[in-house]
């Protein structure tokens, strides 16, 4: 099935069989009916489908089988699917096989006529193509009661909006199809399609979102229960509801008004066919009032989302993070956790396959008991060097944390290079969760001890005891060690650090988030401080590191006072513009790591290709952005002769294990360049040529 806007009108007939099939494939995975055992989908129509209620409500599945499962990164290309590769295409993270298209990313390979560019347009414009069905022919349902008929209805009007807006980031402008349903009989020169602008894009996606919300058929995520109190409404699982609604208008208007949309110069000369500009030609301001406007809206008005605080257990909720048995641990890492107890959980997906799982789990190959993963999901060290010190602050500024070079080689010691001797249990300094015991003959680098509790939550490294599932053992990167090169192929961190989070003692998640109540204090805190709101910036900055156990900094107000929430000494900052900028982006990039944020913030920042890490976004020892040296810990290992060093400190050596390619034009994606050689009227990005 194909969707080109140019050749469309020749291939409905096409697109309809493809989506029946589509549709087939989850009546036989999720149904007992073998009604397509017997009918071709060449011989079912529209007619056929919506005369029966089940077959209509599995249309309606097949629409939101359109949104990403964002769990499974290793994508080769299917047009079928949406899935993104925004973390192994990032600084956050490494898949090693061949076949990912986070490849083609990451060496700047990716070109407008790859397979990947086409196949993701394409799927996207499937699932509108799907909505719009669905939304002309729902009414025709007789079992359908009306109302589920208008609701649902709603639902898909607001999926095809969604669709609309993932195609705006990584696409960049957009061609709206609007409720068309395309006759195949129609020449094909009797439809033009071409790009609209930005701001047409933004207020298309927004209007439909206002008009959703003010019909207020969706379900709530919410309903009232026994004494009166809100509870999870669980009509509502996995379904689009008001406040998904709501939590990605608040995601638009935030993009909207950022630098790549807002009069990024680098595509200020892009013009469609009649001369119209696609991208604004100056920066407005006032957009970021209407970005603030909206994170301000869904919090005053959806009280009943909570940030995730837990106590001793992962299931103990406490009030706060100034609770005597609050523990920071448990509380970020359940936060990111696809569960119905998780109270800041706003928009998921019940779809959660299993490959984060295998991504994150090392190999542990020889261990009786153990799990056994691909343990490839590997960590530059760029991002291991973003994550706080356990005082919350970065790791230059903290006198006691241990900086070396692979210069410094008589620093190469294991009183120097090792924390404490085994064995040894690491505790929380201040609420005295256990991080990790030092085994004998597993000896835990001097870095990774008194580091923030995100960090603990984020990364399996060299030596760190296994306890998430089977058998607890040390998982071990070095050249011949349980899950290095060695033993187990491509199965391998190349970096030396393995990527976890999402995982949990507490077991896997249902569900793979897409919004939580995190990132809309973000946003609000992104979009106060561009509009000169110094201190409800910091107000919300200090929200999310309260929740993860380190000091909060000194704002205005009741952020003003010597300690924070939890007796800690606050950090002092200059409380300007360029200052609270940076402190919000470093807070982001570690709160909403591995949730397929990193790769659009820092496009959308326009720092993507920082020449030279300012201390912030990127490390200052790092050059090139998105781009240049990756840095790992040396997998290999193989002792060079005479060498004093051994074997496992030699491992500590920082080393080059990729070299990435980031270009400006990189910020998005091509328009694939088949929609452009049928129909010239769709533009090509800014920089992208025919390859």
């Amino acid at each position: 099935m194909t969707y080109q806007f140019s050749k469309t009108v020749y291939h409905m007939k096409r697109i309809f069989k493809n989506i029946i099939l589509a549709l087939a494939a989850i009546i036989v995975c999720t149904s007992c009916e073998d009604y397509f055992d017997t009918i071709p989908a060449d011989n079912i129509s529209l007619d056929m489908v919506f005369s029966d209620r089940n077959l209509t409500a599995q249309w309606l599945s097949n629409v939101y089988s359109y949104l990403p499962d964002e769990t499974e990164q290793n994508y080769t290309g299917d047009d079928n699917k949406t899935n993104g590769v925004w973390t192994p295409g990032s600084i956050e993270g490494k898949l090693p096989w061949d076949h990912c298209n986070s490849n083609l990313i990451n060496s700047g390979t990716l070109y407008s006529s790859s397979g990947y560019v086409q196949s993701m347009w394409k799927a996207y414009y499937r699932g509108i193509q799907a909505a719009n069905i669905y939304m002309a022919n729902v009414d025709r349902c007789p079992d359908m009661k009306v109302p589920e008929k208008i609701r649902s209805k709603d639902e898909a009007r607001a999926l095809r909006a969604i669709f609309y807006f993932n195609l705006f980031k990584i696409y960049g402008p957009f061609v709206i199809v609007g409720d068309e349903i395309f006759d195949p009989e129609i020449p094909n020169n009797s439809i033009s399609f071409t790009r609209s602008s930005v701001d047409e894009c933004v207020k298309y996606i927004v209007d439909e979102f206002d008009t959703l919300l003010a019909a207020g058929h969706l379900f709530s995520f919410f309903w009232q229960g026994s004494g009166g109190v809100n509870e999870f409404n669980p009509n509502s699982k996995g379904n689009i509801t008001k406040e998904t609604v709501e939590a990605i208008r608040s995601q638009v208007l935030l993009y909207a008004a950022s630098y790549l949309f807002n009069g990024d110069p680098f595509y200020k000369n892009l013009q469609d066919h009649t001369g119209k500009y696609l991208f604004p030609q100056n920066r407005d301001p006032l957009k970021w009032e209407k970005a603030r406007n909206a994170a301000k809206h869904f919090m005053d008005n959806n009280p009943d989302f909570r940030l995730v605080y837990r106590g001793k257990t992962y299931d103990a909720r406490v009030e706060s993070p100034a609770s005597p048995n609050y523990q920071a641990f448990n509380s970020v890492s359940e936060a990111a956790i696809g569960r119905e107890m998780n109270e800041e959980m706003i928009f998921f997906s019940t779809r959660n396959g299993n490959n984060l799982y295998y991504y994150m789990t090392p190999k542990h190959a020889g261990i009786q008991g153990a799990s056994s993963g691909g343990g490839a999901l590997s960590v530059p060290l760029q991002m291991v060097d973003l994550y706080f010190t356990n005082k919350g602050i970065r790791i230059e500024d903290d006198p006691a944390y241990f900086n070396y070079t692979n210069a410094d080689e008589e620093l190469f010691t294991s009183t120097n290079m090792y924390g404490r001797p085994a064995p040894q249990i690491y505790t929380d300094p201040v609420d005295g969760y256990i991080y990790f015991t030092v085994g004998t003959g597993y000896p835990i680098m001097k870095q990774f001890f008194n580091r923030e509790p995100r960090f603990y939550a984020a990364f399996t490294f060299q030596n760190r005891l296994w306890d998430i599932s089977g058998a607890a053992c040390y998982s071990d990167f070095s050249l011949n060690g349980n899950s290095g090169r060695a033993k187990n192929g491509h199965d391998y961190p190349k970096s030396g650090v393995l990527a976890r989070k999402k995982l949990s003692k507490n077991g896997q998640g249902q569900f793979n988030i897409f919004i939580r109540l995190s990132e809309i204090y973000l946003n609000y805190a992104e979009a106060s401080n561009e509009c000169g709101d110094i201190g409800e910036a910091i107000k919300y900055v200090n929200k999310i590191r309260s929740r993860a156990g380190i000091p909060e900094y000194k704002g205005y107000g009741d952020d003003a006072t010597p300690l924070d929430i939890r007796g800690m000494q606050r950090i002092e900052i200059p409380l300007d513009y360029e200052h609270v900028t940076n402190v919000i982006r470093r807070e982001r990039l570690i709160e909403l790591a591995y949730e397929n944020h990193h790769y659009f913030d820092v496009r959308r920042w326009g720092v993507a290709g920082m020449p030279q890490g300012d201390g912030w976004v990127y490390p200052s020892w790092h050059a090139g952005g998105e781009g240049g040296n990756m840095k790992g810990f040396d997998v290999e290992i193989n002792m060079p002769p005479g060498s004093t060093l051994p074997g496992s400190l030699q491992f500590y050596k920082r080393v080059d294990w990729e070299t990435r390619i980031y270009t400006e034009r990189m910020k998005l994606f091509p328009i694939p360049q088949n929609e452009i050689n049928i129909n010239p009227a769709i533009v090509q990005n800014t920089g992208w040529g025919i390859k």
